[in-house]
């Protein structure tokens, strides 16, 4: 009976390699986008305006395939007059609020870097969950990029020639 080994060969290794390094790429790019995006959410950059909701619409259908969930909703009002610079009355669409809000009351929207306007995140709990986001992409991004590094540095000490003992 002959005894079969499965041994790693070059291409596996390689393609191994490779495909960590895109995961890795990937989810930098998530943490990224998480963290530009939180950047709009907590109001840091960017115009940060006060509106009044006059209606809403929901964006996403309300049920998910459990049965459950609630849809995003898009919402339309006024910019208060104090903060349009404009001077009349502007009319602005504030994307992804899980909620309905009160009708007429003050809402605290921002403009994040792409250009859509968002709600400003109120609650402690909130906030905190917005700023911590980017860091669990950024967590396993790093995880992932071990191997092409490693492999990397494997590849450029084997290319060195040996060092010589001291006489």
């Amino acid at each position: 009976m002959i005894k079969r080994t499965t041994a790693r060969t070059g291409r596996k290794q390689v393609f191994g390699i490779v495909l960590c390094g895109v995961i890795a790429l990937s989810l930098f790019g998530v943490a990224g986008y998480l963290a530009v995006s939180a950047v709009g959410r907590l109001g840091l950059v960017g115009n940060e305006l006060t509106m009044r909701v006059t209606d809403c619409e929901a964006s996403a259908p309300a049920t998910t395939s459990r049965g459950g969930g609630h849809p995003d909703l898009d919402c339309k009002g006024f910019v208060d007059p104090a903060q349009d610079s404009g001077g009349g009355t502007r009319r602005i669409t504030a994307t992804g609020f899980s909620s309905e809000p009160v009708f007429g009351a003050p809402v605290k929207v921002a403009e994040e870097p792409w250009g859509s306007w968002v709600p400003v995140d109120q609650g402690d709990w909130n906030r905190l969950g917005r700023a911590l986001s980017p860091l669990i992409p950024l967590a396993f991004a790093g995880l992932f990029a071990k191997v092409p590094v490693a492999a990397y540095r494997r590849r450029k000490n084997s290319r060195r020639p040996p060092a010589e003992a001291p006489a």
